[in-house]
């Protein structure tokens, strides 16, 4: 009888394990049956055609399974090509993480010191403090706390050619800091760019051989590059952007010194085993590829921050957080002006996801990756988001309401000239008029007026951005304006215009009433006295 009773015991035990086993584990489970795969396309197919995304690609990793790899779309919408999991992206700033490895596994092999100088290793680096230099070290890099500006000086990185990373350091002697090293965190792209010319100096070869040898080819990445000849030879997508609300196809130049910062190009099916490499701690297919220290160190909130005023973390090239529920997740996204990309990884159940879309077309596409993740992972997902303003989008429809802006002052300009003439031709009961040598003082000040108050916001605004970032705003509106959507620089192009307009009508008529048209005589009193 107790044997019995023990056998229906442990039979009633292992039936509850298997339950609790199978309760825990569904939403996972589920993601590999058809029916979960049919919720996830739908939701894609539905949110590309709301955000006019031109193509998309999709992987979902758990530990060393792929449960999701698809792509959707155009990879072209000039070519018409079909997005595949091969199908070849820009990855913006998800770049970042290969940087921060690259750099590690030269740590790991005793040749570099993450708290040494950078400079000790790069002896020419020079802000216009030299003193400050000194004090950067490899890790203020690599966790985004050297104190190195953020936007405005990133344009001083764009260089190409072999010797671009020389020209990269030599341009830097024209950068002010902006916060002690190590005291603050800033986001800045110049920081893993100088990351790429460590790498490059430290290992004695070109940065992206040194990245393509001992991590892409061991990795088993065969679709990854960081040279923009070799993705064109692969089944590459094109970037897009908006044009005034319609969406074109649009590539930009890749400047070979901010690759370090945003430019590994890979695939959807090649980054799933980058996030099986990272989810266990450097091992693919079992085989322990990246030393595993290494990962774990990148993985590390290191420093505490605060992203869009929401409390997070940065390691080294990995955001850190912890959702509502108290799950550990890190994430990285990304943007250039073309292209679109969102990593995340959920440690505790070991899954991943990756995002990677082919056009700038709306401010939110980040969170396509975030409620897909969360379809498999059954929890909410809810990441730090940037804000409106800085999307790419954003600018496009900035470029709309301008256009319309100085349409509408163009047309009010035209009323006003037409108004002045007619001033002009029919004057009013001259009144009083001052001194004669006071109106030749302002028959030259007055003209010159409009050109003045033209000047002055481009003096200002060449001046503050000399002295706070050391760049030439009008060298930096240059190369910006190879990435920026056309529209904005039509709208730039058309808002100068206008004020020129505006102030040569205002001179010329300021000019044609005050010396082509003769001066009133005034009138003689009746004592005959003038």
């Amino acid at each position: 009888m107790c044997k019995k009773g023990l056998i229906k015991a442990l039979r009633f035990l292992t039936l509850g394990w298997v339950l609790l086993f199978a309760v825990c584990w569904q939403p996972v489970a589920a993601a590999g049956d058809g029916t979960f795969s049919a919720s996830i396309e739908d939701y894609i197919r539905r949110e590309m055609a709301a955000k006019k995304i031109p193509g998309l690609a999709l992987g979902i990793v758990q530990g060393q399974e792929i449960l999701f790899l698809q792509g959707f779309g155009t990879a072209s919408i000039a070519r018409g090509m079909t997005v595949s999991p091969q199908t070849v992206f820009d990855l913006a700033s998800c770049s970042k993480s290969f940087t921060a490895l690259a750099v590690l596994l030269l740590w790991h092999d005793g040749r570099i010191d993450l708290d040494r100088s950078f400079q000790h290793y790069v002896p020419e680096f020079k802000l216009d403090d030299t003193g400050i230099a000194a004090d950067i070290t490899v890790r203020q890099l690599l966790n985004q706390t050297s104190g190195l500006p953020g936007t405005f000086s990133e344009p001083v990185a764009y260089h190409q050619g072999p010797d671009a990373m020389e020209k990269l350091i030599a341009a830097m002697q024209n950068v002010g800091i902006r916060h002690t090293p190590g005291s603050v965190f800033e986001y800045t792209n110049l920081n893993y760019a100088l990351l790429g010319a460590l790498v490059e100096r430290v290992s004695g070869q070109p940065f992206e051989d040194y990245v393509n040898n001992n991590i892409f080819l061991p990795l088993g990445m065969e679709n990854t590059t960081l040279r923009p000849e070799i993705a064109a030879k692969s089944e590459r997508a094109d970037g897009h952007q908006l044009f005034l609300g319609k969406v074109i196809t649009r590539n930009i130049p890749v400047y070979r010194s901010m690759t370090p910062a945003g430019w590994v190009m890979s695939s959807a099916a090649d980054m799933c085993i980058w996030l099986e490499m990272s989810l266990n701690l450097g091992k693919v297919d079992g085989r322990q590829i990246i030393p595993a220290p290494v990962v774990a160190l990148m993985q590390q909130t290191a420093v505490n921050i605060t992203k869009e005023g929401e409390a997070a973390g940065y390691g080294m090239g990995w955001f850190t957080d912890v959702l509502a529920d108290g799950a550990p997740v890190l994430w990285h996204g990304g943007d250039t002006p073309n292209f679109l990309a969102e990593m995340i990884m959920l440690p505790e159940q070991g899954l991943g996801i990756i995002m990677l879309v082919n056009g700038q077309t709306c401010t939110t596409a980040h969170s396509i990756a975030q409620n897909a993740l969360a379809m498999v992972a059954g929890r909410n997902i809810s990441l730090p988001a940037a804000p409106w303003w800085s999307s790419w989008k954003s600018t496009d429809d900035i470029a709309i309401y301008t256009i319309i802006l100085c349409l509408v002052s163009l047309a009010f300009l035209g009323f006003y000239i037409w108004w002045q003439v007619r001033k002009i031709k029919n004057p009013d009961k001259p009144s009083a008029k001052a001194p004669r040598k006071n109106r030749r003082f302002w028959i030259f000040v007055l003209p010159a007026t409009p050109w003045f108050l033209l000047a002055l916001p481009f003096a200002a605004a060449f001046v503050i951005m000399q002295a706070l970032f050391g760049v030439n705003v009008f060298i930096t509106l240059f190369r910006v304006g190879y990435f920026t959507p056309p529209g904005i620089t039509i709208a730039a192009v058309l808002m100068v215009l206008n004020l020129v307009l505006w102030a040569i009508s205002i001179s010329l008529l300021l000019i044609f009433k005050n010396i082509l048209k003769p001066p009133e005589r005034s009138r003689t009193s009746p004592g005959g006295i003038r």
